[in-house]
């Protein structure tokens, strides 16, 4: 099967989900943000701490507790902090002065919920559900909405082709094309599939073609068959009469038997014609090695022994190199031998045999200057059971012969007239080129 490029279905489904958690951690953190911000400015944290003082007297009798608030400002400047344990300067001359100790502790001063009022405090606790409820929200709905984007974009197109080619394969419906813009595995089955009704459509289209021409068989045989009968029935009947009437003699009845007879050997002939047609569908293609051109000049010389006995002129052309290449022998000349004679049949003085090698194509073109096909002929081609012989001595099966052994090994066969006048049949078969 061809390979078509493509990602497949699990590399398009790890990137729906890598872009759908990138997208839901990035409105994660924004709403995380944006939470604080709003609680941060329901409630900023004061830029205050408290500096408490605990000084206890030298003799231990006396302590005292101070706080001070303080504001902290960047641009403060720096603070000398004395030991715990402190002496007696000298520049101190007044023994009375004593240096007791001093604890110094700094707090820092925390906002409080409580300092907001009713509505002030319901959007700060709001700020902080939102801040963890939110991002399990998107989570959630991340999930859902990968999960569908990825069924309707990457999944339900080939469901929906398959289930449609499904429905008109089983209403015995094949004119259809199952399309599908997907590239990946399913896309790939999705061309199988129209690959597999191509090829049912084309094998059902054979198939009625072949009971078309059984058909137009059956009616042929019908049609032509009903002459040669009706001469017998009349001949029998002349018979009883002459016999009835005492004029039966014997010269009479010898020529009576003897035109019964020839009748019965003509349809003899047809019914052989029949079956032998029936039996060529069956033929095995048997490929031997021939050269061309020289096969091709014994070929003409060959068919040139049907037109014996008859002033007709036959003239060949040759366009074909050098080569060797594989061909059934006994169809091609089967072919040519059918279309010749029935060119031999019509023709007034000349017959033109023109052979070509195309690639892989073997072409012989039969022309004659007779009367030419009618258009009536021209536009049965198609019908293998068509004759323009009224005499009923040829039955044109020729043709169909041909026509059937020319697409069994790959060709066709096709009727024409040439321009100067005179009927032009065209033989086409598949050859097989072999290298030296």
């Amino acid at each position: 099967m061809e390979k078509v490029k493509g990602r497949s279905l699990r590399g398009e489904f790890s990137a729906a989900v890598a872009v759908t958690m990138l997208a839901v951690v990035l409105a994660s953190a924004l709403t995380a943000w944006e939470c604080w911000a709003v609680r941060h400015t329901i409630l900023p944290e004061p830029n205050k701490v408290a500096l408490i003082i605990e000084e206890t007297s030298a003799d231990g009798k006396e302590y005292q507790r101070n706080r001070v608030e303080l504001t902290l400002d960047e641009k403060a400047e720096p603070v000398i902090w004395m030991s715990k344990e402190m002496t007696k300067p000298d520049f101190i001359d007044d023994p009375s002065i004593l240096v007791g100790e001093a604890d110094f502790s700094v707090e820092r001063i925390e906002a409080s919920v409580s300092q907001l009022d009713l509505g002030e405090r319901a959007v700060y606790t709001a700020a902080g559900v939102l801040a963890v409820a939110l991002p399990v929200t998107y989570a959630m709905a991340g999930v859902l909405f990968c999960a569908l984007w990825f069924y309707r974009k990457r999944v339900a197109p080939a469901i929906t082709a398959l289930d449609d080619a499904a429905r008109h394969i089983s209403g015995q419906d094949l004119d259809f094309t199952v399309e599908c813009p997907l590239r990946n595995e399913l896309g790939r089955l999705c061309g199988s599939f129209e690959k597999m009704r191509r090829a049912l459509y084309e094998n059902n289209l054979k198939l009625w073609r072949s009971m078309e021409e059984r058909r137009t068989m059956q009616q042929c045989v019908a049609h032509d068959l009903r002459n040669p009968l009706t001469i017998m029935e009349g001949s029998v009947e002349h018979m009883r009469k002459l016999a009835a009437a005492g004029e039966l003699t014997g010269e009479r009845l010898d020529a009576a038997l003897d035109g019964l007879a020839v009748t019965a050997k003509r349809m003899e002939r047809y019914t052989d014609h029949i079956r032998d047609l029936d039996a060529l569908e069956d033929t095995e293609v048997r490929l031997t090695e021939v050269s061309v051109p020289d096969f091709l000049y014994r070929a003409a010389e060959t068919v040139k022994v049907l037109t014996e006995g008859r002033a007709l002129e036959v003239a060949a052309s040759f366009d074909a190199p050098d080569a060797k290449i594989g061909l059934d022998v006994e169809i091609f000349y089967r072919v040519l031998e059918n279309v010749f004679s029935n060119a031999a049949r019509y023709a007034q003085s000349r017959i033109e045999l023109a052979f070509e090698l195309r690639g892989e194509t073997l072409c012989v073109r039969v022309t004659d200057d007779g009367p030419g096909f009618s258009r009536r002929m021209l536009m049965k081609k198609n019908s293998l059971y068509y004759s323009e012989d009224a005499s009923g001595q040829h039955m044109g099966l020729g043709l169909a012969v041909g026509k059937i052994l020319c697409e069994r090994h790959g060709g066709a066969l096709r009727l024409g007239n040439c321009p100067s006048g005179g009927a032009a049949v065209e033989v086409a078969v598949t050859v097989k080129r072999i290298e030296d």
